[in-house]
């Protein structure tokens, strides 16, 4: 099969579309021919040698797929020919991934193969971010940091539909329409002076959440907008910095930062009953995952540019 393989950390240099073997199917795995692979922020930094899961390499990149089952064990509850997504720690940029069944997705008909690689990240990592460790109740304020990409879009989604009022920051008016079409109530630009003052005025008891994939100094901003027991959900650092986050601002305000993370070794019942909600959902209409662009998968490298340099909205896809 053809795939991207990362033969050592550094940079794209180690990167190359190559010839290696069908993965093997071990015991409570299928094998999955992928056809559209999603892109995330943790590409770059796993090419880079930085992020925290750091395989030995060479490996096939690519953490976020959908396809079709092409094989399975004796006894597997999937069967060949359904339509499926899931996130790996590697593989999911090859034409074929071998994917344990604990991860596996059903796919609703409804959604395309694009979409349903949308899912399993940014999907499950909102809604455990606003559920599970936002404890995100109806009435109360989210405000939603870069709520045109693919957390975001998730996040403004997810908390409109959970009967929250939404103020979504953002770095240009067409971001800003992607996220009113979203549900989010008030937008703001935060490459604008004074973005903060507009959260103040329109939300003057401070926000309860705040969804935060950026990092850097929007962290810091946003620690002053916190109402009292307020939350900042650290989810990632598009900004390019983690924020040195001042512990006596939570501690004046009784508010707390939370690391959003995790993974099917931790958390393994907890993501497959959200990730079967969010499927159901999806079915239904409820949830619409954006598409902002797909690319073939030989242009992985143009792809990663146009991601990195904020110049996306929604889910980037790959399209084998």
């Amino acid at each position: 099969m053809q795939a991207w393989v990362l033969s050592g950390f550094g940079d794209r240099g180690n990167l190359a579309w190559s010839t290696c073997p069908v993965p093997a199917v071990r015991p409570g795995e299928v094998l999955v021919k992928v056809r559209a692979a999603a892109m995330n922020f943790a590409d770059g930094l796993m090419i880079a040698g930085r992020y925290q899961l750091r395989p030995t390499p060479p490996f096939v990149l690519g953490a976020e797929l959908a396809g079709v089952v092409v094989a399975t064990p004796p006894g597997s509850a999937f069967q060949v020919g359904e339509r499926v997504a899931a996130q790996v720690w590697t593989g999911a940029y090859g034409q074929y991934c071998a994917v344990e069944e604990g991860r596996l997705i059903r796919l609703p008909e409804r959604l395309g193969f694009d979409e349903g690689a949308a899912l399993p990240v940014s999907y499950t990592t909102a809604h455990i971010a606003l559920f599970r460790d936002g404890g995100l109740t109806p009435g109360q304020t989210v405000l939603v940091h870069a709520a045109a990409g693919g957390i975001g879009v998730a996040a403004v989604q997810l908390a409109r539909a959970a009967g929250a009022r939404v103020i979504a920051t953002a770095s240009s008016d067409e971001k800003l329409a992607i996220a009113q079409a979203n549900g989010a109530e008030v937008l703001i630009n935060y490459r604008k002076d004074g973005w903060t003052d507009e959260v103040r005025r329109v939300c003057p008891d401070g926000v309860n959440l705040v969804v935060d994939p950026v990092g850097g100094q929007i962290t810091l901003d946003s620690l002053r907008l916190l109402a009292w027991r307020g939350r900042i959900l650290l989810i990632g650092f598009a900004s390019g910095a983690p924020a040195q986050i001042p512990a006596n601002r939570l501690l004046v305000g009784a508010a707390a930062a939370m690391g959003i993370y995790w993974n099917y070794e931790e958390d393994g019942p907890l993501v497959k009953a959200v990730q079967a909600e969010l499927a159901d959902r999806a079915a239904a209409g409820e949830l619409r995952p954006r598409i902002g662009a797909r690319y073939p998968v030989a242009d992985l490298f143009t792809a990663l540019d146009a991601l990195e340099g904020g110049r996306t909205t929604g889910k980037v896809v790959l399209e084998l």
